[in-house]
């Protein structure tokens, strides 16, 4: 009797086929405005709140402590993260990452309907993982709302749940996203957000952890081992699965060859190259233990901070410089 009854997976994936074929009809016909019947009040004031955080909110980033000559004394941090502006980012990352993760990056709205029936297509063969069909701007969606808006695991866990309900949320913020700022704003949003394994959170620092220098100075190797890091870099941890990320490492370089003809010679070259990595993470010491013995100083400089109305939380997450009175010579 129950053969023809369908299981609660088919009617997961007919729910979100229903629906997805809804907003990509929407999107294909109203580009713009793609999908925005399709959510209720509710919910419409849900994202309208989702999209306000992530247009105005600050992502974490690394507080300097320093002395009164302006050496370092402690770097307090929740994420390990320095934004750097457009200008600060090597045009090798940009290319390397627009190429692997959303080709048709400058072209589209936001949301990529082509890819979107890619990915619904996957789903609906059994593929759960509908990353495929994600642009950069949903991605950066979902990866603000996991690093930065989510407070507990419970929201960390809705931040990333694969629901037609939040899929369409996701959609409704990137073409919010895509009509306030530029491409080239959302590419440098994206690339100071996002977490590359080994605590390292935008690019910047990534840069700083795997070769010891600047976002600005990735060559095309470099480039590509960072951008494809972002498909997992737990899995693909290069200290841990160096196999692993030379493959995914030369999968980017050829897609990049495939999508920058005019780069081909330069980008053949950098295929052969080793990983070259650092032999250790350059990772930056957190917190008022790793100032030594400085570090009482440290811990009185906070409490000062925190009877003032800033509270560790704050200084952990607001980029700040904290310029302090201690002599070095001292």
């Amino acid at each position: 009797m129950s053969e023809g009854r369908p299981t609660g997976a088919t009617v997961m994936k007919m729910a979100w086929c229903c629906l997805l074929a809804g907003v990509v009809a929407a999107g294909l016909m109203f580009p713009v405005a793609g999908g925005i019947g399709l959510l209720s009040n509710r919910a419409s004031d849900i994202v309208a709140n989702g999209s306000a955080q992530l247009l105005s909110g600050d992502v974490p980033q690394v507080t300097t402590m320093v002395d009164a000559a302006g050496n370092p004394i402690a770097w307090i941090y929740s994420q390990r993260r320095f934004e750097v502006r457009t200008d600060q980012i090597a045009n090798t990352m940009k290319l390397a990452i627009v190429s692997i993760e959303d080709k048709r990056f400058a072209e589209h709205n936001g949301v990529d309907w082509q890819g979107t029936l890619t990915g619904l297509s996957g789903y609906l063969s059994g593929n759960l993982d509908t990353r495929g069909g994600s642009t950069i701007e949903q991605q950066y969606v979902k990866n603000y709302q996991l690093l930065v808006s989510a407070q507990s695991d419970a929201e960390r866990r809705a931040a990333v749940e694969i629901t037609p309900a939040r899929k369409l949320r996701e959609i409704r913020m990137a073409l919010t996203l895509d009509k306030t700022f530029t491409k080239a704003e959302i590419l440098t949003r994206y690339l100071n957000l996002l977490s590359f394994g080994n605590n390292a959170f935008g690019i910047q620092d990534a840069a700083q952890t795997y070769f010891g220098i600047d976002a600005s100075q990735l060559n095309w190797q470099q480039a590509a081992l960072l951008a494809g890091l972002v498909q997992s870099e737990s899995s693909l941890n290069p200290y841990t699965n160096p196999e692993g990320a030379l493959a995914r490492r030369n999968v980017v370089l050829d897609t990049m060859i495939k999508n920058l003809p005019e780069y081909v010679g330069e980008l053949r070259a950098a295929k052969a190259q080793p990983l070259g990595i650092l032999p250790q993470p350059n990772e930056l010491p957190g917190g008022c233990i790793a100032a030594g013995d400085r570090a009482f100083f440290c811990d009185y400089v906070l409490d000062f901070l925190a009877r003032a109305g800033i509270n560790k939380d704050q200084v952990a997450r607001g980029g700040y410089l904290i310029r302090t009175t201690l002599d070095p010579t001292v």
